[in-house]
Protein backbone atom coordinates (compact mmCIF):
# COMPACT_ATOMS: atom_id res chain seq x y z
CA UNK A 1 0.00 0.00 0.00
CA UNK A 2 1.37 3.37 -1.10
CA UNK A 3 1.46 6.32 1.24
CA UNK A 4 1.57 9.94 -0.01
CA UNK A 5 2.52 12.95 1.94
CA UNK A 6 -0.47 15.28 2.47
CA UNK A 7 1.41 18.14 0.76
CA UNK A 8 2.08 15.98 -2.34
CA UNK A 9 -1.61 15.01 -2.57
CA UNK A 10 -2.62 18.68 -2.55
CA UNK A 11 -0.22 19.47 -5.40
CA UNK A 12 -1.51 16.51 -7.43
CA UNK A 13 -5.18 17.48 -7.10
CA UNK A 14 -4.37 21.12 -7.88
CA UNK A 15 -2.64 20.13 -11.14
CA UNK A 16 -5.46 17.84 -12.36
CA UNK A 17 -7.64 20.66 -13.87
CA UNK A 18 -4.58 22.05 -15.68
CA UNK A 19 -3.84 18.66 -17.25
CA UNK A 20 -7.48 18.32 -18.34
CA UNK A 21 -7.41 21.77 -19.94
CA UNK A 22 -4.26 20.89 -21.90
CA UNK A 23 -6.01 17.85 -23.43
CA UNK A 24 -9.11 19.81 -24.51
CA UNK A 25 -9.21 20.86 -28.22
CA UNK A 26 -8.41 24.51 -28.90
CA UNK A 27 -11.47 26.37 -30.22
CA UNK A 28 -11.00 27.70 -33.78
CA UNK A 29 -10.00 31.30 -34.15
CA UNK A 30 -12.19 33.86 -35.87
CA UNK A 31 -9.83 33.86 -38.84
CA UNK A 32 -10.04 30.09 -39.17
CA UNK A 33 -13.84 30.22 -39.13
CA UNK A 34 -13.92 32.81 -41.90
CA UNK A 35 -11.47 30.77 -43.99
CA UNK A 36 -13.60 27.66 -43.49
CA UNK A 37 -16.69 29.52 -44.73
CA UNK A 38 -14.84 30.62 -47.87
CA UNK A 39 -13.57 27.09 -48.39
CA UNK A 40 -17.10 25.68 -48.08
CA UNK A 41 -18.34 28.23 -50.64
CA UNK A 42 -15.70 27.07 -53.14
CA UNK A 43 -16.60 23.42 -52.51
CA UNK A 44 -20.27 24.20 -53.15
CA UNK A 45 -19.44 25.97 -56.44
CA UNK A 46 -17.37 22.98 -57.60
CA UNK A 47 -20.16 20.51 -56.75
CA UNK A 48 -22.75 22.67 -58.48
CA UNK A 49 -20.69 23.32 -61.61
CA UNK A 50 -18.77 20.08 -62.23
CA UNK A 51 -21.68 18.19 -63.91
CA UNK A 52 -21.96 20.98 -66.52
CA UNK A 53 -18.28 20.94 -67.53
CA UNK A 54 -17.01 19.01 -70.54
CA UNK A 55 -13.66 18.18 -72.04
CA UNK A 56 -13.54 19.26 -75.71
CA UNK A 57 -11.41 17.16 -78.06
CA UNK A 58 -10.66 17.88 -81.72
CA UNK A 59 -9.58 15.22 -84.23
CA UNK A 60 -8.22 15.15 -87.76
CA UNK A 61 -8.23 12.34 -90.28
CA UNK A 62 -5.15 10.17 -90.57
CA UNK A 63 -4.34 9.18 -94.18
CA UNK A 64 -4.80 5.48 -94.78
CA UNK A 65 -1.83 3.30 -95.64
CA UNK A 66 -3.00 3.16 -99.26
CA UNK A 67 -3.30 6.97 -99.49
CA UNK A 68 0.07 7.47 -97.84
CA UNK A 69 1.76 5.04 -100.24
CA UNK A 70 0.26 6.82 -103.23
CA UNK A 71 1.44 10.28 -102.18
CA UNK A 72 4.80 9.71 -100.50
CA UNK A 73 8.07 7.96 -101.19
CA UNK A 74 8.39 4.52 -99.58
CA UNK A 75 10.23 4.69 -96.28
CA UNK A 76 12.46 2.05 -94.73
CA UNK A 77 10.89 0.05 -91.95
CA UNK A 78 11.35 1.71 -88.56
CA UNK A 79 12.90 -0.35 -85.76
CA UNK A 80 10.47 -1.72 -83.22
CA UNK A 81 10.37 0.36 -80.04
CA UNK A 82 11.77 -1.19 -76.89
CA UNK A 83 9.93 -1.40 -73.61
CA UNK A 84 6.26 -0.73 -72.90
CA UNK A 85 4.13 0.09 -75.96
CA UNK A 86 0.55 1.33 -75.88
CA UNK A 87 -1.70 -0.98 -77.89
CA UNK A 88 -5.14 0.34 -76.95
CA UNK A 89 -7.31 0.97 -80.04
CA UNK A 90 -8.01 4.62 -80.92
CA UNK A 91 -11.33 6.14 -79.91
CA UNK A 92 -12.15 6.76 -83.57
CA UNK A 93 -10.27 4.58 -86.08
CA UNK A 94 -8.76 6.70 -88.81
CA UNK A 95 -8.60 9.86 -86.64
CA UNK A 96 -6.05 11.32 -84.28
CA UNK A 97 -6.63 13.94 -81.58
CA UNK A 98 -4.70 17.18 -82.15
CA UNK A 99 -6.23 19.63 -79.64
CA UNK A 100 -8.19 19.58 -76.40
CA UNK A 101 -9.62 22.06 -73.94
CA UNK A 102 -12.71 22.81 -71.90
CA UNK A 103 -16.31 23.83 -72.39
CA UNK A 104 -19.58 23.99 -70.52
CA UNK A 105 -23.28 23.37 -71.11
CA UNK A 106 -25.32 26.53 -71.43
CA UNK A 107 -28.92 25.55 -72.18
CA UNK A 108 -31.43 22.74 -71.70
CA UNK A 109 -30.98 21.56 -75.31
CA UNK A 110 -27.36 20.73 -74.54
CA UNK A 111 -25.58 23.57 -76.36
CA UNK A 112 -21.95 23.84 -75.24
CA UNK A 113 -19.77 26.95 -75.33
CA UNK A 114 -16.02 26.80 -75.85
CA UNK A 115 -13.17 28.53 -77.72
CA UNK A 116 -12.83 28.49 -81.51
CA UNK A 117 -9.08 27.80 -81.52
CA UNK A 118 -9.73 24.42 -79.85
CA UNK A 119 -11.77 23.10 -82.80
CA UNK A 120 -9.62 24.43 -85.66
CA UNK A 121 -6.74 22.71 -87.39
CA UNK A 122 -3.45 24.49 -87.99
CA UNK A 123 -4.73 25.92 -91.27
CA UNK A 124 -7.66 27.50 -89.44
CA UNK A 125 -10.28 25.14 -90.89
CA UNK A 126 -12.65 23.16 -88.71
CA UNK A 127 -11.58 19.86 -87.20
CA UNK A 128 -12.74 16.73 -89.01
CA UNK A 129 -14.40 15.44 -85.83
CA UNK A 130 -15.11 16.97 -82.42
CA UNK A 131 -16.33 15.22 -79.31
CA UNK A 132 -16.84 16.07 -75.66
CA UNK A 133 -16.31 13.99 -72.56
CA UNK A 134 -19.08 14.50 -70.03
CA UNK A 135 -18.77 14.48 -66.25
CA UNK A 136 -19.93 10.84 -66.14
CA UNK A 137 -17.17 9.79 -68.55
CA UNK A 138 -19.44 9.42 -71.57
CA UNK A 139 -18.11 10.65 -74.90
CA UNK A 140 -20.47 12.43 -77.24
CA UNK A 141 -19.78 13.44 -80.85
CA UNK A 142 -20.77 17.08 -81.36
CA UNK A 143 -21.37 19.43 -84.28
CA UNK A 144 -19.89 22.92 -84.42
CA UNK A 145 -23.05 24.95 -85.11
CA UNK A 146 -21.56 28.45 -85.03
CA UNK A 147 -18.52 30.50 -84.11
CA UNK A 148 -17.05 34.00 -83.94
CA UNK A 149 -13.39 33.52 -84.84
CA UNK A 150 -12.43 37.13 -84.07
CA UNK A 151 -13.29 36.78 -80.37
CA UNK A 152 -12.50 33.02 -80.19
CA UNK A 153 -16.01 31.81 -79.37
CA UNK A 154 -17.68 28.60 -80.60
CA UNK A 155 -20.98 26.77 -80.04
CA UNK A 156 -21.21 22.96 -80.05
CA UNK A 157 -24.35 20.82 -80.27
CA UNK A 158 -24.30 17.18 -79.02
CA UNK A 159 -25.27 14.79 -81.80
CA UNK A 160 -24.28 11.16 -81.10
CA UNK A 161 -24.73 9.91 -77.53
CA UNK A 162 -23.72 6.47 -76.24
CA UNK A 163 -26.51 3.90 -76.25
CA UNK A 164 -28.73 4.28 -73.20
CA UNK A 165 -27.60 7.79 -72.28
CA UNK A 166 -30.53 9.93 -71.12
CA UNK A 167 -29.16 12.94 -73.09
CA UNK A 168 -29.81 15.25 -70.13
CA UNK A 169 -27.04 17.81 -69.67
CA UNK A 170 -27.39 20.30 -66.79
CA UNK A 171 -26.79 23.89 -67.97
CA UNK A 172 -25.09 26.75 -66.18
CA UNK A 173 -26.69 30.18 -65.92
CA UNK A 174 -25.26 33.48 -67.09
CA UNK A 175 -24.48 36.06 -64.43
CA UNK A 176 -24.01 39.82 -64.76
CA UNK A 177 -20.42 40.53 -65.79
CA UNK A 178 -21.02 44.27 -65.55
CA UNK A 179 -21.75 43.94 -61.81
CA UNK A 180 -18.26 42.64 -61.01
CA UNK A 181 -15.81 44.86 -59.12
CA UNK A 182 -12.06 44.72 -58.65
CA UNK A 183 -11.17 42.56 -55.66
CA UNK A 184 -14.19 40.26 -55.76
CA UNK A 185 -13.67 36.50 -55.57
CA UNK A 186 -14.06 34.53 -58.79
CA UNK A 187 -13.65 30.86 -59.62
CA UNK A 188 -12.45 29.36 -62.91
CA UNK A 189 -13.03 25.73 -63.82
CA UNK A 190 -12.00 23.46 -66.65
CA UNK A 191 -11.82 19.86 -67.76
CA UNK A 192 -8.62 19.04 -69.69
CA UNK A 193 -8.57 15.80 -71.68
CA UNK A 194 -7.97 12.74 -69.54
CA UNK A 195 -8.33 12.49 -65.77
CA UNK A 196 -7.09 16.04 -65.09
CA UNK A 197 -9.49 18.62 -63.67
CA UNK A 198 -8.96 22.34 -63.12
CA UNK A 199 -10.28 24.57 -60.34
CA UNK A 200 -8.78 27.87 -59.25
CA UNK A 201 -10.01 30.65 -57.01
CA UNK A 202 -8.78 34.09 -57.95
CA UNK A 203 -9.83 37.71 -57.90
CA UNK A 204 -11.58 39.90 -60.40
CA UNK A 205 -9.24 42.58 -61.73
CA UNK A 206 -10.90 44.71 -64.42
CA UNK A 207 -14.02 45.07 -66.54
CA UNK A 208 -13.71 45.45 -70.31
CA UNK A 209 -13.08 48.99 -71.50
CA UNK A 210 -15.19 48.45 -74.62
CA UNK A 211 -18.23 46.39 -75.55
CA UNK A 212 -17.06 46.51 -79.18
CA UNK A 213 -14.25 44.23 -80.37
CA UNK A 214 -13.83 45.69 -83.86
CA UNK A 215 -10.76 47.79 -83.03
CA UNK A 216 -8.84 47.02 -79.80
CA UNK A 217 -9.53 43.39 -78.93
CA UNK A 218 -7.74 43.46 -75.57
CA UNK A 219 -10.22 46.12 -74.39
CA UNK A 220 -13.07 43.67 -74.99
CA UNK A 221 -11.88 41.11 -72.41
CA UNK A 222 -12.28 41.03 -68.64
CA UNK A 223 -9.15 40.43 -66.57
CA UNK A 224 -8.83 38.01 -63.64
CA UNK A 225 -5.85 37.24 -61.39
CA UNK A 226 -4.87 33.55 -61.62
CA UNK A 227 -2.86 31.18 -63.78
CA UNK A 228 -5.02 28.80 -65.79
CA UNK A 229 -4.13 25.38 -67.13
CA UNK A 230 -3.70 25.69 -70.94
CA UNK A 231 -6.54 23.21 -71.45
CA UNK A 232 -8.85 25.13 -69.10
CA UNK A 233 -9.45 27.66 -71.90
CA UNK A 234 -13.08 27.45 -72.95
CA UNK A 235 -14.14 26.81 -69.36
CA UNK A 236 -16.32 29.14 -67.28
CA UNK A 237 -15.37 31.96 -64.94
CA UNK A 238 -17.93 32.01 -62.12
CA UNK A 239 -19.09 34.36 -59.40
CA UNK A 240 -19.68 33.10 -55.85
CA UNK A 241 -23.26 32.15 -56.78
CA UNK A 242 -21.93 29.77 -59.43
CA UNK A 243 -23.18 31.89 -62.35
CA UNK A 244 -21.08 32.34 -65.49
CA UNK A 245 -19.59 35.82 -65.77
CA UNK A 246 -17.10 34.93 -68.50
CA UNK A 247 -15.28 32.32 -70.58
CA UNK A 248 -11.55 31.77 -70.10
CA UNK A 249 -9.79 32.55 -73.38
CA UNK A 250 -6.20 33.29 -74.40
CA UNK A 251 -5.71 36.80 -75.72
CA UNK A 252 -3.54 35.55 -78.60
CA UNK A 253 -4.88 32.14 -79.65
CA UNK A 254 -3.53 29.95 -82.44
CA UNK A 255 -5.41 27.16 -84.25
CA UNK A 256 -4.83 23.70 -82.89
CA UNK A 257 -5.50 24.72 -79.29
CA UNK A 258 -2.26 26.67 -78.99
CA UNK A 259 -1.40 30.16 -77.78
CA UNK A 260 1.71 32.30 -78.11
CA UNK A 261 1.37 34.56 -75.09
CA UNK A 262 3.33 34.35 -71.80
CA UNK A 263 1.57 33.42 -68.54
CA UNK A 264 2.09 36.09 -65.89
CA UNK A 265 -0.86 35.47 -63.59
CA UNK A 266 -3.36 37.63 -65.49
CA UNK A 267 -5.93 35.68 -67.50
CA UNK A 268 -8.55 37.02 -69.90
CA UNK A 269 -12.21 36.13 -70.17
CA UNK A 270 -14.98 36.96 -72.62
CA UNK A 271 -17.64 38.83 -70.59
CA UNK A 272 -21.00 37.10 -70.15
CA UNK A 273 -22.91 40.20 -71.27
CA UNK A 274 -21.39 39.95 -74.75
CA UNK A 275 -21.27 36.13 -74.83
CA UNK A 276 -24.99 35.82 -74.09
CA UNK A 277 -25.87 38.15 -76.97
CA UNK A 278 -23.47 36.50 -79.41
CA UNK A 279 -24.68 33.03 -78.43
CA UNK A 280 -28.32 33.73 -79.28
CA UNK A 281 -27.63 35.43 -82.60
CA UNK A 282 -24.81 33.16 -83.82
CA UNK A 283 -26.78 30.03 -82.87
CA UNK A 284 -29.82 31.28 -84.76
CA UNK A 285 -27.90 32.37 -87.85
CA UNK A 286 -25.40 29.46 -87.74
CA UNK A 287 -22.65 31.95 -88.49
CA UNK A 288 -19.03 30.79 -88.86
CA UNK A 289 -17.29 33.93 -90.11
CA UNK A 290 -16.87 37.44 -88.74
CA UNK A 291 -19.33 39.88 -90.36
CA UNK A 292 -17.94 43.35 -90.90
CA UNK A 293 -19.11 46.82 -91.92
CA UNK A 294 -15.90 48.66 -91.19
CA UNK A 295 -16.47 50.70 -88.05
CA UNK A 296 -16.01 50.42 -84.29
CA UNK A 297 -18.61 51.78 -81.87
CA UNK A 298 -18.80 53.16 -78.34
CA UNK A 299 -21.67 53.02 -75.86
CA UNK A 300 -22.80 56.16 -74.06
CA UNK A 301 -21.33 54.95 -70.78
CA UNK A 302 -17.98 54.34 -72.48
CA UNK A 303 -17.98 57.86 -73.98
CA UNK A 304 -18.70 59.45 -70.60
CA UNK A 305 -15.93 57.42 -68.98
CA UNK A 306 -13.37 58.14 -71.70
CA UNK A 307 -14.13 61.84 -72.25
CA UNK A 308 -15.64 62.88 -68.96
CA UNK A 309 -19.26 63.39 -67.98
CA UNK A 310 -19.33 67.11 -68.79
CA UNK A 311 -17.93 66.59 -72.28
CA UNK A 312 -20.44 63.80 -72.90
CA UNK A 313 -23.37 65.91 -71.73
CA UNK A 314 -22.26 68.76 -74.01
CA UNK A 315 -22.13 66.51 -77.09
CA UNK A 316 -24.63 66.87 -79.90
CA UNK A 317 -26.29 63.46 -79.82
CA UNK A 318 -29.62 61.73 -80.52
CA UNK A 319 -31.92 60.33 -77.84
CA UNK A 320 -30.87 56.76 -78.74
CA UNK A 321 -27.94 55.19 -80.53
CA UNK A 322 -24.24 54.41 -80.24
CA UNK A 323 -21.34 56.46 -81.59
CA UNK A 324 -18.94 55.44 -84.35
CA UNK A 325 -15.49 55.62 -82.77
CA UNK A 326 -13.44 54.64 -85.83
CA UNK A 327 -14.14 54.12 -89.54
CA UNK A 328 -11.77 51.87 -91.49
CA UNK A 329 -10.51 52.65 -94.96
CA UNK A 330 -11.29 50.86 -97.21
CA UNK A 331 -14.60 49.50 -95.90
CA UNK A 332 -18.34 49.54 -96.65
CA UNK A 333 -18.72 52.28 -94.01
CA UNK A 334 -16.05 54.48 -95.62
CA UNK A 335 -17.56 54.00 -99.07
CA UNK A 336 -20.95 55.09 -97.68
CA UNK A 337 -19.44 58.34 -96.38
CA UNK A 338 -19.68 57.53 -92.68
CA UNK A 339 -17.42 59.39 -90.26
CA UNK A 340 -16.13 58.99 -86.71
CA UNK A 341 -18.59 60.79 -84.45
CA UNK A 342 -21.68 59.69 -86.38
CA UNK A 343 -24.35 57.95 -84.31
CA UNK A 344 -25.91 54.63 -85.36
CA UNK A 345 -29.57 54.75 -84.31
CA UNK A 346 -31.27 52.12 -86.50
CA UNK A 347 -30.44 48.79 -88.16
CA UNK A 348 -33.20 47.91 -90.65
CA UNK A 349 -36.31 47.89 -88.43
CA UNK A 350 -34.43 47.64 -85.10
CA UNK A 351 -33.61 50.64 -82.91
CA UNK A 352 -30.07 50.54 -81.56
CA UNK A 353 -29.35 51.44 -77.93
CA UNK A 354 -26.21 49.45 -77.07
CA UNK A 355 -23.29 47.79 -78.90
CA UNK A 356 -24.86 44.40 -78.10
CA UNK A 357 -28.00 45.44 -80.04
CA UNK A 358 -25.80 46.22 -83.04
CA UNK A 359 -23.84 42.95 -82.75
CA UNK A 360 -27.03 40.87 -82.63
CA UNK A 361 -28.41 42.55 -85.74
CA UNK A 362 -25.11 42.13 -87.59
CA UNK A 363 -24.96 38.35 -87.06
CA UNK A 364 -28.66 37.76 -87.66
CA UNK A 365 -28.49 39.67 -90.97
CA UNK A 366 -25.40 37.76 -92.08
CA UNK A 367 -22.58 38.17 -94.56
CA UNK A 368 -23.52 39.38 -98.09
CA UNK A 369 -26.79 40.87 -96.83
CA UNK A 370 -27.52 44.49 -97.74
CA UNK A 371 -28.92 46.38 -94.76
CA UNK A 372 -30.33 49.86 -94.29
CA UNK A 373 -28.77 51.77 -91.41
CA UNK A 374 -29.96 55.02 -89.90
CA UNK A 375 -27.44 57.56 -88.58
CA UNK A 376 -27.44 60.89 -86.78
CA UNK A 377 -25.01 63.71 -87.55
CA UNK A 378 -25.12 67.44 -86.67
CA UNK A 379 -28.78 67.48 -85.72
CA UNK A 380 -30.05 65.47 -88.70
CA UNK A 381 -30.73 61.80 -89.44
CA UNK A 382 -29.89 60.06 -92.70
CA UNK A 383 -29.96 56.51 -94.04
CA UNK A 384 -27.37 54.46 -95.89
CA UNK A 385 -27.47 51.00 -97.44
CA UNK A 386 -24.40 48.90 -96.74
CA UNK A 387 -23.51 45.34 -97.70
CA UNK A 388 -22.13 43.21 -94.87
CA UNK A 389 -18.75 41.71 -95.76
CA UNK A 390 -16.39 39.15 -94.24
CA UNK A 391 -13.83 40.82 -92.02
CA UNK A 392 -10.69 41.14 -94.17
CA UNK A 393 -7.38 39.75 -92.95
CA UNK A 394 -5.94 43.24 -92.78
CA UNK A 395 -8.62 44.37 -90.31
CA UNK A 396 -7.73 42.03 -87.45
CA UNK A 397 -8.28 43.88 -84.14
CA UNK A 398 -5.18 45.07 -82.32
Amino acid sequence: MHHFEPRLLCLLFAATPLLAQQNEPTPPSAGHSVAALAQNAFVDIAKKTRPSLVSVRAFERVPSAVDAAATTEPKPAEPKPEGWVETAPPDYPGFRMFASGSGFVVDANGDILTCTHLVQKEAGVLADLVDVELADGSRVIVEVVGMEPTVNFAILQPMVFPNGHDRTLPPLKFGDSDAMQCGQWIVAMGDPAGPEKFFAAGSFVALPQRDCYQDLLSSFFMQVAMIAHPEAYGGPVLDLDGNVIGILAPRKPLPGGKTNEPRWGIEYAMPSKIVAGLYDSIRTARSFRSPWLGYAVMSRAEIAKARGLEAYQAMDKPKAGIMLENVYDPSPAKAAGLQPGDWLVGFDETRIFTPVDFQKCLYLAGIDKEVELEFYRAGETFKRKLKIEVRPAGAIPR
